[in-house]
């Protein structure tokens, strides 16, 4: 095979999901943290899987028009850092076939894989080497000397997954935190075996691949549609379909649908408009819609009947955050409420800690956190969700803040985003928060007060390691300040008070503790006043968080 027509390059897209569907645990475990929320090979894993979705739906062969879907769907699907700059990383490999029609040559592969190194690192603020940039970029080195020497398609791929391999065995080499750990890096891992999966669907024989694609892929989390707290009485049919037509003018749909319902969303691409809306007249929008092409996937709930039975199954305010299986999106009041010019959005990884956020005026809450992120979509499905002009999100996690930023692009409406990388610092930036204000001064000021918030978090050691003059041992109770481990212990209460401790300055005066799922609430109020004795001179508080995986998060201002 010298060249990649359409069925071959889709087969690429469904063979690398698979691989790096089975191969994730393994990405997972090159975290180089001992935290347990190593999920790169995850949020990879999820990031492609959104976009197979839509190639076996609308997938017709042709190159430009699967690459085209491509890209739709990882931006979409994107979840956490690695899964963001992977939907980078296919945004550019789909502009570079945006020309090609049936059949992929050598220098077209080459010139692909270099626009997607490209964009990937004009996606990143600031670029690192010795990550998945690194190897994309040298893959698509290796792939460009290949065509330049006359190599054909599947030439040209060898040569990629040659470079990648090469790049990937130098990442400790240029990063020592990946050495000291003695891994490589985990994004640039997954492009491996995204690479893998590629050159697998060019070089398997045909009773190979079909064995291979018969496998079917983990569906590790599934997103689920927002569960309501009240009774749904305004807009109450959830309403999902497909426009398939050309030139489809969806900024013109999504003004006339914005008088027909809330929680619209309009995406599009050059010949597929998808279309969300909360509607008390589905038949109207579907009657508007479909004069601008066949209607197709057509879905209507009625989210009332739909509450009511979870309301008689008395689950309404549970939420299970417990494990990674679902990302459960909760407003803060299923009514419908007054229109406003600002509002927040809040990711939010424990039922207490959504509690506490929504009492302090978050609009609505997303379900997620450490191994739990959020995609694309159900963020900009969260912004579009809220009753107001223009909408701040909190990642309130370093891994959400650039699929916030994605989401900030894609929403219907004004989007801001404050950078809160925790609880902590998420609840001091609402602090600051002023309705009044505008999304400008409101943004300065939110970003300002959560820099004087200083976050602490309890948890254990998913392997052992060294931090400094700390040796870690699997299963140990770790305590990390400001992102970095302070303290090692037996207890998740003794360690606590230790990091406490490090944390406590002159200058501090509140010490808050929300206590995790794992905990019960009087080992917390043993813990609380052990600090209070230890400290007089501080305010202490403790709240039930419900957060997985860690034990406490410490706020102290």
């Amino acid at each position: 095979m010298d060249v990649i027509n359409g069925l071959a390059f889709k087969n690429m897209l469904l063979a690398a999901a698979r691989h790096l569907n089975q191969q994730k645990d393994k990405i997972n475990s090159l975290n180089v943290f001992p935290v347990p929320d190593g999920d790169t090979g995850t949020n990879m894993s999820l990031t492609l899987n959104a976009a197979i979705k839509e190639l076996e739906q609308f997938g017709n062969g042709e190159i430009r028009r699967l690459a085209s879907l491509l890209t739709r769907g990882s931006l979409m699907g994107a979840r956490g850092n690695s899964g963001v700059i992977l939907s980078q990383f296919f945004r550019g490999f789909s502009d570079g076939l945006s020309d090609v029609r049936s059949e992929i040559t050598g220098p077209d592969l080459a010139h692909a894989l270099v626009t997607a190194s490209q964009t990937t690192y004009r996606a990143v603020m600031k670029p690192v080497e010795g990550t998945m940039l690194t190897v994309a970029r040298v893959a698509a080195e290796y792939a460009s000397q290949a065509s330049e020497n006359g190599a054909n398609a599947i030439e040209v791929m060898q040569a990629a997954l040659e470079g990648a391999r090469t790049a990937l065995a130098d990442t400790p080499n240029i990063l020592p935190v990946l050495k000291q750990a003695g891994v490589v890096d985990a994004g640039g891992q997954g492009l491996v075996f995204l690479f893998e999966g590629f050159l697998t669907a060019l070089t398997a024989t045909p009773e190979e691949l079909e064995e291979f694609l018969a496998q079917p892929i983990e569906e590790t989390v599934e997103a689920e549609a927002p569960r309501f707290e009240q009774e749904v009485t305004v807009n109450k049919y959830c309403t999902e379909f497909i426009i398939l037509g050309g030139g489809i003018d969806a900024v013109m749909i999504r003004q006339e649908l914005e008088t027909k319902g809330d929680s619209l969303l309009v995406v599009a691409d050059e010949d597929v408009v998808k279309v969300h809306i909360h509607t008390d007249h589905p038949g109207q929008v579907l009657e508007f819609c479909g004069q601008f092409g066949e209607l197709t996937s057509m879905k209507i709930d009625n989210m009332r009947l739909q509450n009511q039975a979870f309301i008689n199954h008395e689950e309404t305010h549970h939420l299970d955050y417990s494990t990674g299986n679902k990302v459960v999106s909760l407003p803060s009041n299923g009514v419908v409420t007054e229109h406003k010019p600002l509002g927040i959005v809040a990711v939010v990884p424990g039922e207490g800690l959504a509690e506490i956020f929504t009492s302090l005026g978050v609009d609505f809450v997303v379900a997620g956190g450490q191994t739990m992120n959020p995609s694309t979509e159900d963020l900009v499905k969260a912004v579009n969700s809220v009753n107001a002009d223009a909408v701040i999100i909190l990642p309130n996690n370093k891994n959400v803040i650039f699929s916030a930023q994605q989401a900030r692009e894609l929403a219907a409406k004004t989007v801001g985003v404050v950078p809160t990388r925790s609880i902590p610092q998420g609840i001091a930036a609402l602090m600051y928060f002023v309705a009044e204000d505008s999304l400008e001064d409101n943004l300065a000021a939110m970003e300002e007060g959560m820099r004087e918030v200083k976050t602490g978090e309890v948890t254990y050691a998913v392997r052992s390691t060294v931090a400094g003059d700390l040796h870690i041992e699997e299963r140990d109770i770790i305590g990390l300040a400001e992102g970095k481990i302070a303290v090692v212990g037996s207890t998740p209460s003794a360690v606590a008070l230790d990091l406490v401790h490090k944390m406590v300055d002159d200058d501090s005066s509140v010490i808050s503790i929300y206590y995790g799922a794992d905990l019960d609430g009087a080992v917390a109020e043993e813990l609380m006043e052990q600090i209070r004795t230890e400290f007089p001179n501080c305010e202490v508080e403790v709240y039930s968080g419900g957060q997985p995986l860690y034990y406490y998060i410490v706020s102290v201002e």
